[in-house]
């Protein structure tokens, strides 16, 4: 508990114990105890796991550092996966985690500063500034519409939120767009989320920068097929709905009566519900053929998601939802399962309906495709394994340099 306090101390440098202290009492009168608890463990454990990871020597000598901003999969994907892809190009880098990061001890360290997701205070502005005047190159990655305090509006995770929770939300939003407004140039994983990059912030240079697969990954999915062969039967199929967060929650309800339709008349229909989904009474009365399964490490991932026979991707027709990238579909794909997508964003780029995947415009045709993926098996199968191949062959780390 000391060590944990003491880290954590050490660590914080973005906001002020001042700050920390009058948002305490603030959360405290406005929503009690239970959610004030929860938001300081959730933020000491932010910072404290960004200050578990090892910093560089100040004295290495290399390409790129990639500061995190944000954990879990934005991490992984944009910074994790294109430290490799960067490594592979015969160039090198680390990563390193805000808040924990002393980012100005770093400056002569690294040739190219890459932020992703990094929001605003005075330390980082005073970085940027520094690194401008000496020449360095500084690009703000983003991966999601949180670009700007405008957008706030647009996003699903704010529903349901207290006044105080989506006022904080909305100031991260007007703090990486304060970073954004301070460089030169940003990256995006999707033309739309570019475009919004380049209307927000004229003075932006974006190029879109795909996600692409770690080797581990793809070697773990490729074990996975190994390891699962096809079986024969038809008597049973699971349709797989993974959500990384709850701004997936009006997705998935957007196709509830279908799946509740679909179980209904279809005996042999399970489904497949992982991560931090709000699962609803009526899709609970199926009992064990509606499986909830909590979020797992990613090196566990492919074989879960292997074992669903076909994944859902529905999604509100938003900005926020068109300016997301084709992810649900690359990790389908690397196991051998293809999608059912809604018509949005970067799936109508991906996926040619009915070759490597369904798309669907509206719910009606979210049934249609349904029960073609649930009737049709060696359909099915032959949609997951082209989808496979063109994974393989546009989202995947090169074998070599």
């Amino acid at each position: 508990m000391v060590l944990s306090a003491l880290r954590f101390l050490f660590a914080r440098r973005s906001e002020s114990l001042g700050t920390l202290c009058g948002l305490f009492w603030r959360s405290l009168r406005a929503e009690g105890i239970g959610p004030t608890w929860r938001r300081l463990r959730g933020y000491v454990g932010t910072v404290n796991a960004a200050a578990t990871t090892p910093l560089p020597a100040t004295t290495t000598r290399k390409d790129v550092l990639f500061v995190a901003g944000c954990p879990g999969h934005p991490r992984r994907w944009r910074c994790e996966h294109a430290l490799e892809r960067l490594q592979r190009a015969g160039r090198d880098g680390d990563i390193v985690d805000h808040p924990a990061a002393p980012l100005l001890d770093y400056i002569d360290c690294y040739g190219e500063f890459v932020l992703q997701r990094v929001p605003h205070d005075a330390s980082v502005e005073a970085f940027v500034r520094a690194a401008k005047q000496r020449g360095k190159r500084v690009v703000v990655d983003v991966d999601d519409l949180v670009i700007h305090e405008r957008y706030g509006p647009q996003l699903p995770i704010l529903r349901g939120y207290s006044e105080l929770a989506r006022e904080l939300y909305v100031q991260q939003l007007r703090r990486i767009g304060r970073v954004l407004a301070l460089v030169d140039e940003a990256t995006a994983p999707t033309t739309t989320l570019a475009n919004e990059l380049r209307a927000t912030f004229p003075h932006l240079r974006v190029a879109v920068v795909p996600n692409i697969a770690s080797r581990a990954m793809v070697e773990r999915s490729l074990a996975v097929i190994a390891a699962s062969p096809e079986a024969p039967s038809v008597d049973r199929v699971t349709l797989g709905y993974f959500a990384g967060t709850r701004t997936h929650d009006a997705d998935l309800a957007s196709i509830e009566p279908i799946l509740l339709e679909l179980l209904r008349a279809r005996p042999g229909v399970q489904l497949l519900l992982v991560g931090d989904v709000a699962v609803s009474s009526s899709l609970r009365a199926f009992g064990a053929r509606v499986q909830v399964r909590a979020a797992v490490p990613w090196q566990e991932l492919p074989h879960l998601l292997r074992a669903a026979d076909v994944h859902l991707v529905p999604l509100v027709d938003s900005l926020f939802t068109a300016c997301k990238s084709e992810l649900k579909w690359t990790e389908a794909a690397l196991v051998e399962r293809p999608v059912v997508a809604a018509a949005i964003g970067p799936f109508r780029e991906c996926i040619r309906h009915r070759e490597n995947g369904w798309l669907a415009v509206d719910a009606a045709g979210f049934a249609v495709a349904l029960r073609e993926a649930i009737d049709d098996g060696p359909m099915r199968r032959r949609l997951g394994q082209q989808a496979h191949v063109e994974a393989m062959a546009a989202a995947t780390m090169p074998r070599s340099a």
